[in-house]
């Protein structure tokens, strides 16, 4: 092999500091490649440890300066990368991808005054640096300019036509500026020149979603997650479009995988928030807590059940009326749950709490179950809370019908055994300055209550309520011996005024007889710190002034779902 010509002395080439010494001397050639093939082989413990080696030996030379950098960089130490980068900058005064680099760390720490000051330095050195007026309209978009920003990102693409990121770039600035099919436009752009751009297909998937086209944008996202799996913002735009579609399930998915990957997003977090909450009423958890409800339940499952008891809930919830009857004795217990989230949570709780068997949760309507599949026999105990506040809501006139009809023995005892929708006029202070608005600073708002729902509830518990009447029963269902319940069914109610006031409206609540000696009632006059049915107020046009011993008409009427008041003056 033929031997390489020695270098002359090193003495004789060296460039002399001010010290007098050889530090100033550039790598030779082999370091480099040397440095360069760590790279490739990502081994980086080397690589830090041969740029440490480059800044001691040449340390008045820019390159190991800037190979430490990047290792910092690559590291994440974006903080840490800025000393070599300045010390590269230092020796290096006209490079301007130095310039760059340090303006995008300072960008991505936050410090874009500071960013937008070395883009602008590496633009004044070569004015034809599209990557760094791309970057500058990123410093300038994330403080507001947006006018600015797009000049910045078009004289990019001015530069170099073919920059996808650029006019991706430019998409999301007229985006903010509400040119939504000019932004469409750019992402469309970026995906001819880089069909691999996984952002742009999430930004394009954005505009979608904002259009309605939620296909579109379901279509969009899913090609940017093919491409990038971990990138969050496009899992949170997909559990936005799947929400918006009616697929909580799929939906609560996406959200999570977002937060998965990035705990920061908030877009997910209240996204999630939205699913969590159309899938699961937030009334399940005082529901659960509501000692007076408990107790009732359990005081009629216990005068009811037997050994021999096969009991049917109907509506599992998270499974305590079910877990009831099997901590009672009862031989078997089916429950069913429409939704398949809470049956799986319901499942996982009975059996964790070791009572699976002998409850077995069905995943499914009430109305699509069958003995012989879902059930072995009929049973001889229903037991259920399908009702809402307004006490027909949630279908359990349907629900009991349906069941006694198909599910149950003919004798089979039912909990509640009956039931009435209860309401009464009512008035005060408390209650009326939150249904209704009047003067305020002397200004007259009354107006203002003719856009107000004349039907809300009550979700507070600490609100002093006047009864200024008889509490009356608007309608009663017997389940144990129920016949076939009309649709639109219509009645006028007298009521007798108890107590002179200032009347804001009538307040409805529930009341069940469980069984022949329990009762339960949710009588706004008994505070509950946790209660799952709230009380509903339908409220009058305007105030109405009674006087002690009047009588007042009140029409009352149901179409088996919703309760509706009226009233309908004196008698």
């Amino acid at each position: 092999m033929k031997k390489r010509k020695k270098s002359p002395p090193a003495a004789k080439r060296r460039t002399l500091s001010p010290q007098g010494s050889s530090l100033n001397k550039q790598p030779p050639e082999s370091f480099i490649n040397e440095i360069a093939n760590l790279i490739n082989a990502g081994d980086w413990a080397l690589f830090e440890q041969k740029a440490m080696e480059a800044t001691k030996r040449w340390p008045m030379h820019p390159f190991g300066w800037k190979a430490l950098a990047n290792f910092l960089l690559m590291q994440g130490r974006l903080e840490d990368a800025l000393v070599p980068l300045a010390k590269s900058v230092q020796l290096a005064p006209d490079d301007f991808q130095i310039l760059n680099n340090i303006g995008s760390v300072f960008l991505e720490l936050g410090r874009l005054e500071e960013a937008e000051a070395n883009f602008r330095q590496a633009l004044e050195l070569n004015p034809d640096y599209a990557l760094a007026y791309n970057n500058l309209g990123i410093a300038l978009l994330k403080q507001g300019q947006h006018d600015e920003s797009a000049a910045s990102y078009r004289k990019a693409l001015a530069l170099k036509p073919d920059f996808a990121e650029a006019h991706n770039n430019l998409g999301n600035v007229l985006k903010e500026l509400g040119k939504t099919d000019a932004a469409m436009k750019c992402f469309q752009q970026a995906l001819l020149l880089n069909p691999n751009f996984s952002e742009a297909y999430c930004n394009l998937a954005n505009i979608y979603l904002k259009k309605g086209r939620l296909e579109k944008a379901k279509a969009n996202y899913s090609k940017s997650l093919a491409l990038k799996p971990d990138y969050a913002r496009a899992h949170s735009g997909l559990g936005e479009t799947l929400l918006k579609q009616g697929q909580l399930r799929n939906a609560i998915a996406s959200f999570r995988k977002c937060i998965e990957l990035d705990s920061s997003w908030v877009k997910a977090h209240e996204g999630l928030n939205k699913a969590l909450g159309q899938l699961i009423p937030p009334w399940h958890v005082p529901m659960m807590n509501d000692r007076f409800r408990n107790d009732a339940y359990y005081a009629a499952l216990k005068n009811a059940i037997t050994p021999d008891t096969h009991v049917l809930e109907i509506g599992t919830g998270a499974g305590l009326l079910a877990m009831m009857s099997a901590r009672l004795g009862a031989k078997q217990v089916t429950t069913c749950e429409a939704i398949p989230e809470i049956a799986e949570t319901a499942q996982d709780i009975i059996k964790e709490n070791g009572l699976s068997p002998p409850v077995t949760v069905v995943p499914k309507i009430s109305s699509k179950m069958k003995v012989g599949k879902d059930m072995d026999e009929r049973a001889d105990l229903l037991v259920s809370e399908i009702l809402s506040s307004e006490f027909l809501g949630e279908g359990v006139i349907f629900s009991i019908e349906d069941a006694k009809r198909r599910l149950l023995k003919p004798d089979a005892k039912i909990i509640p055994a009956r039931g009435s929708i209860q309401f009464a006029l009512i008035g005060g202070a408390d209650i009326e300055k939150n249904l209704r608005v009047d003067e305020v600073y002397g200004f007259n708002f009354s107006k203002f209550n003719e856009i107000v729902a004349k039907k809300q509830l009550i979700l507070r518990s600490d609100l002093t309520i006047e009864m200024l009447s008889d509490d009356t029963c608007a309608f009663f269902f017997d389940f144990i011996n129920i016949g076939r319940i009309p649709f639109n069914e219509q009645k006028s109610v007298e009521v007798t005024v108890r107590k002179t006031g200032r009347c804001c409206g009538i307040i409805q609540w529930i009341r069940l007889e469980m069984d022949d000696t329990v009762v339960f009632e949710n009588h706004p006059s008994v505070k509950n710190p946790a209660a799952g049915w709230q009380h509903t107020v339908y409220v009058f046009p305007s105030t109405i002034d009674l006087v002690s011993g009047q009588v007042a008409n009140i029409t009352v009427a149901h179409d088996r779902d919703t309760p509706w008041f009226f009233f309908d003056g004196f008698k």
